[in-house]
């Protein structure tokens, strides 16, 4: 008959296996997932950034655009709709070119 000592030991060293099979599991599976989805989140937070900077750049041209030139708004207007739409055809092009 086994003592309580012994009843002991393997009790632990079961416990102590079960916890170092968890933690491998973990390390292989959870871990990478943490680790790419704050690249992701950094990655997210940098393009808002980004996409904040162009909007007021496009702002700032205008009103650059609208200071400089005489006439009203009205002119800052149209050339800020040409560049845009001459932009547009520009990337309709390209995507056209890259289907084919």
């Amino acid at each position: 008959m086994k003592t309580n000592k012994e009843n002991e030991n393997w009790t632990t060293s079961i416990t102590n296996k079960f916890i170092k099979a968890v933690s491998q599991f973990r390390s292989f599976t959870t871990d990478p997932i943490i680790s790419s989805s704050k690249w992701i989140i950094y990655g997210i937070a940098i393009l808002l950034c980004v996409f904040v900077a162009i909007i007021f750049f496009v702002i700032a041209i205008f009103k650059i655009i609208d200071y400089v030139i005489p006439g009203g708004s009205w002119l800052a207007f149209i050339f800020l709709g040409l560049f845009s739409c001459i932009l547009g055809l520009l990337i309709l092009k390209k995507g056209q070119s890259n289907k084919q």
